[in-house]
């Protein structure tokens, strides 16, 4: 029989009013239930779900379940983590192996904790996997390993120094330490991008002469101008006309990412980033943070798990250039 068995941790202090092992509903022959596990501040949800005949429909069912326990959670505002690590609460991959038991260490657990003596043991796998068993999955223990890496570092040199208020600056700050905390790589690393945008004026205009030339050309789109053989009213014609002439118009604001980049290149940074200036790496961040805001996606082809490890690899070098940049902006542009 084939059994699905989702895992994962709840985060932001919750907990359920669920002691034993409940039934959460059935489906054909399969049954669905559900579990708390509580070690210190740590709570383990584990869900299992069957016996499925074969491995397709345990898939196709488990995809579903978990899909819908994802959903179900955010819903309800409660954070949950597939990975068991800091900086990916949330990615599209399903599953996560902190690494495993192998054959000699069960044995060896075996003896270090008689009750484990008679037990089948099986290396329990993060977010959702599928097992297939000659006997029901509840006469198999799993067995998690929860591993928390902790950076001891000096702790920073505090000094009582003059500053500059400025909105801009404090704005930009929070949203750096807020990057910082946050357990989501992407929304991380859109927040980082932000500290950067939010340091930016909120009005800036192109070149006279771009200005120019979109003021020129504004002046030419009138319903006398444009002659389109649509049936609709004189008014209904020249409302459109207006809203074209509104967003046009907007052309000689410069966007935020031109501003963005106009701060950078103002900074005058020699050192590189990731290899690359600093303007070029901004514009590859920029890149990727466009795609998460506008498509929701980050370089498909690859898998999740080296989308993780890039993505690290950017976000670390990105919360560099901005407290680099936060700094020439305190010292030479409040």
């Amino acid at each position: 029989m084939h059994y699905v068995r989702i895992v994962f941790f709840v985060g932001g202090g919750y907990d359920f009013d669920i002691n034993d092992e409940q039934t959460l509903f059935q489906f054909g022959d399969a049954v669905c239930k559900v579990k708390v596990k509580r070690n210190n501040e740590e709570i383990k949800v584990i869900i299992t779900f069957g016996g499925f005949e074969d491995r397709e429909s345990a898939d196709r069912e488990g995809n579903k379940l978990f899909y819908n326990v994802k959903k179900q959670f955010t819903k309800k505002g409660i954070p949950i983590n597939i990975s068991g690590g800091l900086g990916v609460l949330d990615t599209n991959q399903k599953s996560f192996i902190n690494g495993g038991i192998t054959e000699y260490g069960f044995k060896e657990l075996k003896k270090s904790i008689p009750h484990l003596a008679n037990e089948t043991l099986v290396n329990e796998i993060l977010g959702m996997d599928v097992y297939q068993f000659d006997k029901d999955i509840s006469q198999f223990t799993f067995v998690g390993q929860s591993v928390k890496v902790q950076l001891k570092t000096e702790f920073p040199l505090i000094e009582i120094e003059d500053y500059k208020q400025d909105t801009k600056l404090e704005t930009a700050y929070s949203l750096l330490n807020s990057s910082n905390a946050i357990n989501d790589l992407r929304a991380s690393f859109i927040l980082k991008v932000s500290a950067i945008e939010s340091l930016v004026p909120e009005e800036s205009y192109k070149s006279e002469n771009y200005c120019a030339f979109i003021k020129q050309i504004n002046n030419l789109i009138t319903k006398e101008n444009i002659k389109i053989n649509i049936d609709i009213s004189d008014t209904e014609k020249q409302k459109i006309i207006q809203n074209i002439k509104s967003s046009f118009g907007s052309l000689k604001k410069k966007s935020i990412g031109e501003k963005c980049k106009e701060l950078i290149e103002r900074c005058n940074f020699e050192k590189t980033y990731f290899g690359k200036n600093a303007i070029s790496f901004f514009n590859e961040c920029y890149i990727i943070r466009s795609e998460f805001v506008h498509t929701g996606t980050y370089i498909n082809g690859i898998s999740e798990m080296e989308k993780i490890r890039e993505l690290e690899n950017y976000k670390t070098e990105l919360n560099r250039l901005i407290i680099d940049v936060l700094e020439f902006y305190e010292k030479n542009l409040i």
